[in-house]
């Protein structure tokens, strides 16, 4: 069963970063991370069709907590806040399962979460209706997660 949602979201981070503002050459090192998320983490999405591959262009890897808050801090000027919501789902509800091994959850929040959440808490996401139910923040946590994916949770919506 195809993960349509993070296809969607992935899509969407795609053609937001090729309008943006961004040096052409910092686009390129995104975009060619955002194209590869489902072939790095094995997510069963990545329907689109890959652009940025060049021989000759020694491209940087970024894990999806810096592709993240890049998304965000883009996001934000631009008022887009349905990446800003869809992207912190998307951290925090596949935190365990596919992106835990990617570093400490101490280090993560340090590098990258704690200004994603100064991002997220800047919205208004009281009528946002998220994309699909794995996309959801629930805010008091999920059964499904475990009591430190919760606790994580809990944090960034606090």
């Amino acid at each position: 069963m195809g993960m349509w949602e993070i296809d969607a979201l992935l899509t969407n981070s795609i053609d937001f970063i090729r309008d943006s503002e961004l040096h052409h050459e910092n686009k390129r090192h995104i975009v060619w991370n955002l194209e590869n998320i489902p072939e790095e983490y094995e997510f069963d999405a990545g329907s689109f069709e890959k652009t940025e591959l060049t021989s000759n262009f020694e491209y940087k890897k970024m894990n999806p907590y810096q592709l993240g808050k890049l998304v965000m801090e883009q996001a934000k000027n631009s008022s887009k806040n349905n990446l800003i919501y869809d992207w912190s789902a998307f951290l925090l509800n596949y935190w365990n399962e596919y992106f835990s091994e990617i570093d400490k959850l101490e280090n993560l929040k340090s590098k990258y979460l704690e200004e994603m959440k100064i991002i997220f808490e800047q919205f208004n996401f009281s009528d946002y209706e998220p994309i699909h139910a794995s996309l959801t923040i629930y805010k008091n946590g999920n059964e499904w997660f475990n009591e430190e994916q919760n606790n994580l949770i809990k944090w960034y919506c606090t």
